[in-house]
């Protein structure tokens, strides 16, 4: 997309901040790559078309349930027409989704500034609910999971990814990380790595197994959760670790589930 450059300025600052924050050092190509963000997302709509054996199609009502900067609004909207609403409770990627909007067409009023767990639109609303690396940010992960299932029509889809912290790696820092230790240790872990540590505070450190405990507990939906293939990677000690917790005990660094809600 090419937006304005006061908007790409917006962007490419609220990014830089972003993974400065996580102790990134190569944090300006990856506030640049940002500007590019649909092409990233039109690639993981034709994974989750392929997923379903189904198309997108014009006038399909999508929530993007922690919208970002908008990037998977704009891709849906421009590619398959689709109507799309969503929230995001960050000031700075509400502003800049709104002027997103207003630069391609879509009405601004379809995102709100909110939070997960108590949503203000009607039930069974949306015919797809997209949740992508939110769940572990939010203060209630039993909540917002409800409230996704109660706004989706019944026989919609959502589509869940999030971290899995029973593998020892935090994907925003992209550091190994003792994910199996009480998070204060992680403090002090950050410390002695030299990275920032408050961006840690936002961060919950969700497992599959508890992610489980809520999904069964939900009434009136199917859910299955989806496992890609690995390649084995051949390096150091931190490689073969990592193949090991992989392919001997089944522990992966991410959680893809697909829900499908039936009533």
């Amino acid at each position: 997309m090419n937006y304005s450059l006061k908007l790409q300025n917006k962007i490419t600052s609220y990014y830089e901040k972003y993974y400065r924050a996580c102790g990134l050092p190569d944090y300006k190509e990856r506030a640049q790559r940002r500007l590019r963000e649909e092409e990233t997302e039109l690639k993981r709509m034709d994974y989750l078309q392929n997923l379903l054996n189904s198309n997108f199609e014009e006038g399909q009502k999508h929530f993007i349930f922690g919208a970002g900067t908008g990037g998977l609004a704009i891709s849906l909207f421009k590619e398959y027409s689709c109507d799309v609403y969503g929230i995001e409770p960050c000031r700075e990627e509400f502003k800049i989704i709104q002027e997103k909007c207003r630069e391609v067409g879509i009405n601004p009023k379809n995102f709100k500034q909110e939070f997960g767990e108590k949503l203000s639109y009607l039930d069974n609303q949306f015919d797809f609910l997209h949740c992508f690396t939110v769940l572990e940010h939010v203060r209630s992960i039993e909540k917002c999971i409800e409230e996704m299932i109660r706004i989706t029509k019944p026989g919609g889809y959502i589509y869940i990814n999030t971290s899995n912290y029973k593998f020892p790696y935090e994907g925003h820092y992209k550091i190994p990380f003792p994910t199996f230790l009480p998070k204060i240790f992680g403090y002090f872990y950050l410390l002695l790595r030299r990275k920032p540590w408050k961006f840690l505070k936002s961060i919950n450190f969700i497992t599959e197994n508890q992610l489980n405990k809520v999904l069964v507990r939900q009434r009136g939906i199917y859910w299955f959760r989806i496992y890609k293939p690995f390649k084995k990677k051949r390096g150091g000690l931190r490689d073969l670790f990592y193949n090991f917790l992989k392919f001997n005990l089944f522990i992966y660094p991410n959680q893809e589930i697909l829900i499908k809600k039936n009533y």
